[in-house]
Formats: structure tokens, C-alpha cells, sequence
């Protein structure tokens, strides 16, 4: 069985539609940038920290699609207005200053806001972190919000592992139908 990002990928990868747009909510490192930097036509990355930022400008060296924006991904709206796909990764900068992370008023605002611009098939990958206390908060708010989805306009699943310790790591990904 894959792994929780390593199946978001997968469910991306294997996407129909067409590639035009994504949106790396969470750059981070850049990892999932590069992934969608090597698949779509243009990627926005979105973070507030200016670590990530600059890991990211220096892993996209010579990608001509990415555009790297240091704001909050509550902002995306204001840069674009449609997408086919959105990554979320969840939690803190790896090997970063763990007292920043991502929380679930700010992932609710910007999930909301991003749904409204998910073209039809659009897909919204989110992989949560409910290891640390505040991960774990954000996934049981994200989990109330994703419940509440109209089933007519949007699939919800979620993609966990249920006989590990520690709490680990789960996928929610969100189809617009």
C-alpha cells in the first residue's frame, strides 16, 4: 500500500482532465511543487515563511511554470481564479521552526475559498498531521468541515491507516463532480 502523500500523488498522476492549473498550497520544501511543476502547465506555491520560500525558488530552478508567492494560502483567491488541482501538506516546515504551523480556522477559510474555484473534476488533496496537539485539532475540524459537503457537487474520501500507533499521518481528497 502506498503511503498518504505517496497515494495523493498517485490520485493526482492518475487525473483525466486536463493539467492546465495547480496550486501548491503549502510549498514547504518544495517537494510537492516540483512534483506538480513536472505535470501541469502552471503551478502557483503558496507559504508565509521565507524559509520555504527560499527552499522552494532553489529547488524550481529552471521551471518556467511556478510561480512562488510568499502569502497565506487563505490568500489564493486573490492571485488566481480557477484550478484542476490543490495540494495541502499539512503541519510544520520540516526541519523549521515547529511552533509555526498550519491550523484549521486558516485550512478551513482557505479550503473554502479554493473549492469555489476547483474547476468540475478538480481534485483537492489534504494530507493532515494529527501527531502534535495542534494537527491534531486541525484534522477533527477538517473532518467536521469535509462531512459537511454537499454530496451533489463534491466525492470526499479518506485515506488512513488505522492500525498504526502515534497517530499518523491521513489523506482526505475532495472531487468536484
Amino acid at each position: 500500500m502506498e503511503k498518504v502523500l505517496e497515494f495523493a500523488r498517485t490520485l493526482i498522476t492518475n487525473k483525466k482532465s486536463d493539467k492546465l492549473i495547480a496550486i501548491d498550497a503549502t510549498c514547504g520544501r518544495g517537494n510537492d511543487t516540483m512534483f506538480l511543476a513536472e505535470q501541469f502547465d502552471t503551478v502557483y506555491a503558496f507559504d508565509i515563511q521565507d524559509d520555504a520560500i527560499e527552499s522552494t525558488t532553489n529547488r524550481m530552478h529552471g521551471f518556467n511554470n511556478v510561480r512562488i508567492v510568499k502569502d497565506s494560502n487563505v490568500n489564493i483567491c486573490t492571485y488566481l481564479k480557477e484550478a484542476d488541482v490543490v495540494m495541502y501538506n499539512l503541519g510544520y516546515l520540516p526541519n523549521g521552526d515547529k511552533s509555526i504551523t498550519t491550523n484549521s480556522v486558516e485550512t478551513i477559510k482557505s479550503l473554502t475559498s479554493v473549492l469555489g474555484i476547483l474547476k468540475k473534476d478538480g481534485l483537492v488533496t489534504i494530507v493532515c498531521y494529527p501527531g502534535h496537539s495542534e494537527g491534531m485539532k486541525e484534522a477533527i475540524e477538517l473532518e467536521k468541515y469535509l462531512q459537511e459537503l454537499n454530496q451533489k457537487e463534491f466525492d470526499v474520501i479518506k485515506y488512513d491507516f488505522i492500525n498504526q500507533i502515534n497517530n499518523p499521518p491521513f489523506l482526505f481528497a475532495i472531487q468536484r463532480r
